[in-house]
């Protein structure tokens, strides 16, 4: 399967890392000095005139450093840059080219296509030491493999014989505690005389479950009609409101006992028809304020019938807990009864088959240990001096093979880049779209900064500050505009409008203005996550009062930066006029506007979303966001012929994303 072919892959690349690593060449590259400091005249390599006339050469003591090899290999350790002897066998071995990274750089170690074979080659002016390379570095493997195992194996072994051990005392003390109880009930193995009563419990739990969901689901039923009803009933207005609402509450509270009597009390009834007939008389005529009496009749209707739905359920309830605890008494009278026993005995086994696993495991790590790790590793060619060195012709060819990759890509880039749709230069995107982009901002790496960061702090650098400057128009604009609400959309998802929206809030700060954001983009609501928005659109549709002072109430989010505050949204598959709908958009945004300068809403994309028509009603002008790394496909020209429709409200595409060398063009 796939996933075992990527098991094997893993496995195969640890094994030519390992191979690779500072524990297996050092060896070798020790093992390769010590050789030739001991054989001179077999030496694989010899130092040059120039060599011998470093400071290094000088102060090297030979058979101090052939007896730190040879103690090095011994104890399969390193050398130690600390200490000033063995620091200068690090040199030394730099001077013979048997360091570290010298030899790694000629190493080669690959597998053989999807192979179980390891091709190991190295690449030296001496034909003799390469062949000893590729020799030595598969054995200086197997053997810190093998001891690597060995001491893991070892580790293991220890720590899972602890665990068995523990695990054996528990088995031992629930197999006391079970005989204990056995003796005494006196009796070793008691008839079970609880059963019926338990699976009776076990029945009246499972339909006591039942009728609790029940309860619950009328219960939040309840809790949402009242809560429309109270939504309604304050949203009246009138001379004889308060009268009404008296009424409505005194109703309300003779159809609850006329429901708790049954229904069946003429008098009662009677009661709530004349205090029905004078609701009417005093609600008015007017045709809202009758179809909010009749939605209120219904609520009222609806919670009378819940209210019924919760009594009987609970009254459900109070019947199966009173019928368990007898059973559950009924259970317990007779103290021979086995209960305790079973709870003991189940536990036991589970610790058993705990105990099972452990030994298996136990087991098995004790046979890791007497298995030898790298038996699965076989040499079965030895590395031989090549018969000749590498062909320069062979190099040519490489050569040649890469000036043709490289001929290649760069063909295929420029193909990309002749065909590509991007809108990248905004004559591209006013010849394609048909209308002209009225700001142009370029593309900016923001990293870990933000553009808050970009806009209010001296930061330095060609791109940061064209994107300055140009945000600086976008707030030229606005000044100008003479309107104070402002909708933010796009023909596509992440064009940048949130990175605009904070840009020119930002700048706007600069130029001591007040400004508010409203997230009502709720399939992606990044403002709010991004300034951590505490207040919720959805919180000002039952929390803000009309006839108390915007400042009075917590309708906005104080934000990091002075003079910026936002109001959120918790984001879903909804839209504006699904929130708002018993809202007054408009009338919210003029009163919150007497304590802003300017009001920007961010909306979802047009391509896929109705939010940002439903939005542009409710405000004065329209900026669209299009970013140059997009095509402009039909739908995005159905998404700009309704933006144009828009007219006076329509204040121009921004151009987003677009290079810094592009930005003329």
């Amino acid at each position: 399967t796939a996933i075992e072919l990527y098991t094997v892959d893993v496995k195969f690349d640890n094994v030519i890392e390992t191979i690779k690593s500072s524990q297996v060449v050092n060896k070798v590259s020790y093992a390769l000095l010590l050789h030739d400091l001991m054989d001179p005249v077999n030496a694989y390599r010899t130092l040059s005139l120039k060599d011998k006339e470093t400071p290094v050469y000088r102060e090297v003591n030979t058979d101090s450093a052939k007896k730190i090899l040879a103690e090095k290999l011994n104890n399969n350790t390193a050398l130690r840059a600390d200490k000033m002897n063995e620091a200068l066998v690090i040199e030394y071995l730099k001077l013979y080219g048997y360091n570290y990274e010298s030899i790694l750089s000629n190493l080669s170690v690959m597998r053989l296509g999807r192979s179980d074979y390891l091709d190991i080659s190295f690449a030296s002016e001496n034909p003799e030491l390469s062949a000893w390379v590729v020799n030595s570095i598969g054995n200086e493997f197997l053997s810190y493999y093998r001891n690597l195992n060995s001491m893991r194996t070892g580790e293991n072994t220890e720590s899972i014989r602890s665990l068995m051990e523990q695990q054996q005392r528990k088995v031992d003390s629930l197999g006391a505690l079970l005989l204990s109880e056995r003796i005494s009930q006196g009796s070793i193995d008691p008839e079970s005389r609880t059963t019926s009563a338990m699976e009776t419990v076990t029945e009246l739990e499972t339909r006591l479950a039942e009728q609790r969901g029940k309860y619950n689901e009328y219960a939040n039923r309840l809790s949402y009609l009242r809560s429309q009803l109270q939504a309604l009933q304050s949203s009246g207005t009138g001379n004889n409101n308060d009268e009404v609402v008296r009424l409505t509450n005194r109703r309300n509270d003779l159809v609850a006992e006329l429901s708790r009597r049954g229904g069946n009390d003429p008098a009662l009834q009677k009661q709530i028809d004349d205090l029905r007939a004078e609701i009417i008389q005093k609600s008015g005529a007017s045709t809202s304020r009758s179809k909010d009496r009749e939605k209120i009749d219904k609520l009222t209707r609806e919670i009378n019938e819940q209210e019924a739905l919760l009594n009987a359920t609970q009254s459900t309830i109070d019947d199966f807990n009173t019928r368990i605890s007898r059973y559950m008494g009924l259970a317990n009278v007779n103290p021979g009864s086995n209960v305790k026993l079973d709870v003991i005995r189940t536990q036991l086994e589970m610790e058993n088959e705990q105990l099972k696993t452990v030994k298996e495991k136990f087991s098995q790590v004790q046979g890791l240990s007497k298995d030898d790790p790298t038996a699965n590793f076989i040499q079965t060619k030895v590395g031989l001096p090549a018969a000749q060195p590498e062909s320069k012709q062979t190099l040519m060819k490489m050569a040649l093979a890469g000036m043709s990759m490289f001929l290649l890509t760069s063909i295929f880039f420029i193909f990309l880049e002749i065909f590509d749709p991007a809108q990248k230069t905004p004559s591209m995107f006013s010849r394609n779209a048909r209308i002209k982009a009225g700001i142009v901002l370029n593309k900016v790496s923001f990293g870990k900064r933000t553009p808050f960061t970009v806009i209010l702090e001296d930061l330095k650098g060609k791109k940061y500050n064209a994107f300055k400057n140009n945000i600086r128009k976008l707030r030229f604009e606005v000044l100008n505009s003479n309107r104070k609400v402002f909708l933010f959309t796009s023909t596509r998802r992440k064009t940048g409008k949130t990175t605009v929206i904070e840009s020119l809030s930002a700048g706007l700060l600069l130029s001591k203005k007040r400004v508010l954001l409203i997230d009502l983009n709720f399939s992606n609501n990044t403002l709010t996550r991004t300034l951590n928005a505490e207040v919720m659109m959805e919180d000002l549709v039952t929390n803000m009062k009309w006839n108390v002072p915007v400042k009075q109430q917590k309708l906005v989010t104080n934000t990091a930066h002075e003079g910026l505050d936002i109001i959120g949204c918790h984001g879903g598959n909804l839209t504006p006029a699904e929130v708002l709908y018993n809202f007054d958009l408009g009338k919210a945004l003029e009163a919150l506007s007497e304590n802003y300068d300017y009001i920007f809403i961010e909306g979802a994309a047009l391509n896929f979303y109705s939010d940002s028509k439903e939005l542009i009603p409710f405000v004065e002008g329209v900026f669209t966001v299009f970013s140059a790394e997009n095509s402009i496909t039909q739908t995005d020209h159905d998404s700009i012929r309704f933006i144009i429709a828009q007219k006076e409200k329509q204040q121009g595409v921004i151009l987003n994303k677009v290079l810094t060398e592009n930005m003329d063009a």
